[in-house]
């Protein structure tokens, strides 16, 4: 099993240039069935389930791809839509700051000989913490099928584009 990552990332290394890349992939990209759950700009593409089957903890892929001194490299980033990225984001800096804000009030009161009621902010936002990741190691594993696909996709389309293996004479 790989270990659980926020938003799990995958490199693939390609033998054109960055921006033949790109236009091959958008040629490839119009004869498929998954083409409205899709959409790109310059040298970056979003991938995403359909409407139909999308679910609260459904993936969304970005794709970039980079310039190298020999072809390019397509780097592919999991996580949540762009909405619920922002939730996450907002809650895990809330809990955040109320752990370190209870943590540094709770030191300072028990110096001072008073009580550490701050304290319970540590008390509170560990916990929450744990519960937020919690929350997206639930959601990889209910949308683990969904990454597979949307994986699949990105394999299909840049089939025949990779970077070949270096031969090695013996």
């Amino acid at each position: 099993m790989t270990p659980l990552r926020i938003r799990p990332t995958f490199t693939i290394p390609l033998a054109p240039g960055a921006d033949e890349v790109m236009a091959t992939l958008r040629e490839r990209l119009k004869g498929k069935d998954y083409v409205e759950c899709s959409r790109s700009k310059g040298r970056c593409a979003d991938f995403f389930v359909d409407e139909a089957n999308r679910k609260l903890w459904s993936p969304y892929l970005a794709v970039q791809v980079e310039r190298r001194t020999a072809g390019s490299l397509l780097r592919g980033r999991y996580g949540p839509h762009p909405e619920i990225w922002t939730l996450f984001m907002f809650l895990y800096t809330v809990v955040g700051f109320l752990t370190i804000i209870g943590l540094m009030l709770g030191f300072v009161q028990w110096r001072s000989a008073m009580t550490p009621w701050g304290f319970w902010g540590l008390v509170a936002g560990v916990p929450g913490l744990a519960v937020l990741y919690g929350i997206s190691a639930t959601g990889q594993r209910l949308s683990a099928h969904q990454m597979e696909e949307l994986r699949d996709r990105i394999d299909e389309l840049v089939d025949g584009l990779e970077m070949p293996d270096l031969l090695t004479e013996d």
